[in-house]
C-alpha cells in the first residue's frame, strides 16, 4: 500500500492501536479450504485458489442458499507468513472497501475485526494469527454473516479430526 493510501487510512481507523494489537507470538494457522465446510441448506457454487498482487495464496469459496439462490456468501481466506502481514492485508481490504468507515467487529473473531454498518450489505473482515478472512454477503438477498465467520475461525483453530 503506498504512503498516500496508508496516510488516508489513518484518517479513518486508529493504525497505531491496531498494530498495537498484533500479537508477538502466534501460531502458524494453515487456512482450512471453506468448500469443505459442511452447511445445512447451502452448496459451494465457486472455490477457486488465486493469488493476491503481492503473490500470497488466497482461497475464495462461494456458497449458495438452495431454498433461496438469490442468497449467496463468500469467504475469502489469505494466507500470509505472519500476523502483522495478515494486518498489512486486512488494511489492504480496508482501504478498498467503498465504505467511508467500518464498524468494529466481533472482537472473538480474531485482534482485528471490522463489520459493515448494518444499513450496508452484511460483511465481516478479520486478521486471525496470519490468516485475513472476509465473509460477506453479496446476493440480491442478505445472509447473515457472522456464523459463517464463527463456523470457518472455529475449524481453522479447532480442526475437525
Amino acid at each position: 500500500m503506498d504512503e498516500a493510501a496508508l496516510k488516508e487510512l489513518g484518517t479513518r481507523y486508529d493504525l497505531a492501536a491496531l498494530r498495537a494489537r498484533v500479537p508477538r507470538e502466534a501460531p502458524q494457522l494453515r487456512a482450512f479450504d471453506a468448500a469443505a465446510l459442511q452447511v445445512d441448506g447451502w452448496r459451494v457454487s465457486v472455490s477457486e485458489t488465486l493469488r493476491t498482487a503481492s503473490g500470497r495464496p488466497w482461497r475464495r469459496v462461494v456458497f449458495d442458499a438452495l431454498d433461496a439462490p438469490a442468497m449467496r456468501v463468500l469467504i475469502d481466506v489469505v494466507e500470509c507468513a505472519s500476523p502483522a502481514e495478515a494486518l498489512d492485508e486486512l488494511l489492504e481490504r480496508l482501504a478498498g472497501n467503498q465504505l467511508a468507515r467500518l464498524d468494529d467487529g466481533p472482537p472473538q473473531l480474531g485482534f482485528a475485526a471490522f463489520q459493515h454498518p448494518a444499513a450496508a450489505p452484511p460483511a465481516i473482515f478479520f486478521a486471525l494469527n496470519n490468516l485475513c478472512i472476509a465473509v460477506a454477503s453479496f446476493g440480491s438477498r442478505r445472509a447473515e454473516v457472522l456464523p459463517w465467520a464463527e463456523r470457518y475461525r472455529s475449524r481453522v483453530v479447532e480442526p475437525a479430526r
